[in-house]
């Protein structure tokens, strides 16, 4: 059985997602999601639940989705990407890793991994000197391997990823191939909307309360409100110690003093990230951040390996994919069996009870009450 797996967010699942599992299927018997769960990369709650965009995937061509760990989904490009490929490799049922990308040049996009991996020395002092200047770190990279590495590899967030998974690959010398696709549509921050607009333009169009039935093969999703995390985010950092501050994952350099003093002075995310940004420090960083003290997600967390992988859906090839990865390695179907001390897994069943707070119901433990969406 050739298997391909995913990275994703679906956040929300859009046409995009279904061309690229539509040509997976093409080349495989089966396409495995690996997705993050109710917070994602850009320091943000996703539009909707997990289960939700697990079941827009699975009418759409995957066949199992699996979900990211919190630790993963709100971390750097860098260890969102290294997460996500060593829990798949870890199931030693993978053989390629798909990903969109405005490159699409599978050989550019290798080489470029390979000299970012092992960065010569006069690159690392260049791009130190330039963050001392005050450069953002992105844009500090991008411009000292300007020579060695093509125009726009490192300034488009779909290459800069892909180049992050085929480093996260080298670095674990795994078997599993690279498979970059050329992306369809509208580009990654792109707010304008055609049959294959970005998630980006259609989180916009929803929240300025325009019509997206013809944006998403599955419309109908309950978008949830992120205004009670404002609240719990702010209300968490106005009791919590510097010290314990210091300890949150993203947070050096003294950064938890700007952030303790931007929350008495405000009182919603986005406005202490305003308030706390820099050139050297990224509105999404500091959002993982605000999060990440919110989940309880310290350095010593983030830098654990979750010895299990998570079900949130499959279909009858899919349970025939999981029946392979059970060989290799813990699989969760329902949460409330497994018993383990795991501290990876109770950042998971947080994460989800305080999301829930931004739903209709507002109900926890649905982690530990809601089965994997099966589809016959």
């Amino acid at each position: 059985m050739q298997i391909t797996a995913v990275i994703a967010e679906y956040n929300p699942f859009h046409f995009g997602h279904r061309y690229q599992l539509k040509q997976i299927k093409k080349h495989s018997d089966a396409a495995v999601v690996i997705m993050s769960g109710p917070f994602v990369q850009r320091g943000e709650a996703a539009i909707t639940d997990k289960w939700s965009r697990a079941h827009a995937a699975l009418l759409n061509g995957a066949d199992l989705v699996l979900e990211l760990p919190v630790i993963f989904a709100l971390a750097s490009a860098r260890e969102f990407a290294s997460g996500a490929v060593s829990l798949l490799d870890c199931t030693g049922s993978i053989d390629k890793l798909c990903f969109g990308t405005e490159s699409g040049d599978a050989e550019a996009l290798i080489n470029a991994a390979e000299i970012i991996e092992n960065e010569p020395p006069e690159i690392s002092k260049k791009i130190k000197a330039l963050v001392s200047e005050g450069m953002s770190y992105p844009a500090a990279r991008e411009l000292a391997f300007s020579e060695l590495v093509p125009a726009g590899l490192l300034s488009s967030p779909n290459n800069i990823l892909a180049i992050e998974y085929i480093r996260a690959l080298m670095r674990i010398n795994s078997t599993i191939t690279p498979m970059p696709i050329l992306r369809e549509g509208s580009g990654y921050h792109d707010i304008n909307v055609n049959k294959f607009a970005s998630a980006s333009g259609i989180r916009s169009r929803i929240f300025s309360g325009q019509d997206i039935s013809e944006l998403l093969p599955c419309p109908d999703f309950e978008v949830y409100s992120t205004s009670a995390l404002d609240t719990a985010v702010t209300a968490c950092l106005r009791t919590m110690a510097t010290e314990r501050l210091a300890e949150i994952n993203g947070v050096s350099e003294g950064l938890e003093n700007r952030i303790l003093r931007a929350a008495l002075m405000h009182s919603s995310i986005d406005d202490i990230a305003a308030a706390v940004k820099t050139k050297r420090y990224t509105l999404t960083r500091i959002k993982r951040i605000l999060l990440s003290s919110l989940l309880g997600i310290t350095h010593e967390l983030a830098s654990m390996k979750p010895g299990y992988i998570r079900v949130l859906g499959m279909n009858s090839t899919g349970a025939e994919v999981l029946r392979l990865m059970k060989q290799n390695i813990t699989v969760i179907t329902k949460a409330a069996d497994y018993k383990a001390n795991d501290p990876v897994f109770a950042a998971d069943i947080r994460a989800q009870n305080i999301f829930s707070l931004c739903g209709d119901t507002k109900k926890g433990n649905e982690d530990l009450t809601t089965s994997p969406v099966i589809i016959k």
